[in-house]
């Protein structure tokens, strides 16, 4: 379906819609870990950086989108790209952060404020199987300095709270408390602000998010917040519910051209039905 609309999508003239994309691992699967399976190898993550930089994309900061969302203006007309890592994976410093600082591109990595630094895997990822391996290194959280050097290169750190619960099945002030906490953690650190938020897991269908931690969001000095629903940004966008394109290891440089030109988008709609008639098997508590 992707491939056949992407003709399409490439002749149409839209309102231009900006697309953010959803990486988390970079690196390889850990053996007897079934959890560890959202990931990109290095290899694939360059070749796709290479395709969208040969598609003539221009990659620009997330804080970029959101300032210009936020003015009310259409996204500039040359083609454009976000690039966001969730969690905070030592792998995306090991294999992702050499790539992006060696041709200088922006990126925003959420993290885990209370996963960093721990040397064991993060807590909503389901335990190995029984006498499995030891997952690798680059599966355990980043280091403060790791986090701290990749500040220092052109990459924005911002929150996916203190724990990695989801937000929407909390208390309303245990919800503000990972809000809050997850900032003062950051900021305290970095010596930066945190205006940025990725909601833990980020579905709306499993209510992940909804209007009151949008609200809570706003309140705390949170000027945007992404989401795991598939789909691009343009003029009129939600900045507290931002959709986006996840990436996975399968995507060569064609079917990135897909994701970028829109020919994905139609996978939002069917997730979206999808969460809403299966329970989710996500470690949420």
């Amino acid at each position: 379906m992707t491939a056949a609309l992407y003709p399409w999508c490439r002749r149409r003239r839209p309102r231009p819609r900006i697309p953010i994309l959803m990486y988390h691992q970079i690196g390889r699967p850990s053996p007897g870990a079934p959890s560890c399976r959202d990931y990109v190898s290095p290899e694939r993550f360059e070749a796709q950086i290479r395709a969208i930089l040969e598609a003539g994309y221009r990659i620009i900061p997330l804080s970029a989108l959101v300032r210009r969302l936020q003015e009310g203006k259409a996204p500039a007309a040359e083609p454009s790209v976000v690039l966001t890592f969730d969690d905070g994976y030592r792998g995306q410093y090991l294999h992702a952060y050499p790539v992006l600082r060696r041709d200088r591109l922006p990126a925003t990595l959420f993290v885990i404020a209370g996963a960093v630094g721990r040397k064991s895997l993060f807590r909503h990822l389901p335990a190995p199987d029984a006498g499995a391996c030891e997952p690798p290194p680059d599966w355990l959280p980043l280091s403060w300095d790791e986090v701290e050097e990749m500040t220092r290169h052109g990459i924005a750190v911002a929150s996916h709270s203190v724990s990695h619960r989801s937000l929407g099945a909390l208390p309303e002030d245990d919800a503000a408390a990972e809000i809050r906490a997850s900032k003062a953690i950051l900021e305290e650190r970095l010596r930066a602000p945190v205006e940025l938020f990725a909601y833990p897991f980020g579905s709306r269908a499993y209510g992940d998010f909804d209007r009151r931690l949008e609200e809570l969001l706003r309140r705390e000095g949170y000027r945007a917040a992404v989401t795991t629903v598939v789909g691009r940004s343009g003029p009129g966008a939600d900045l507290y519910a931002l959709p986006r394109i996840p990436m996975e290891d399968g995507d060569g440089p064609f079917r990135v051209r897909c994701k970028l030109a829109g020919a994905y988008d139609w996978v939002g709609g069917l997730k979206t039905l999808w969460q809403s008639l299966l329970p989710r098997e996500d470690r949420v508590a």
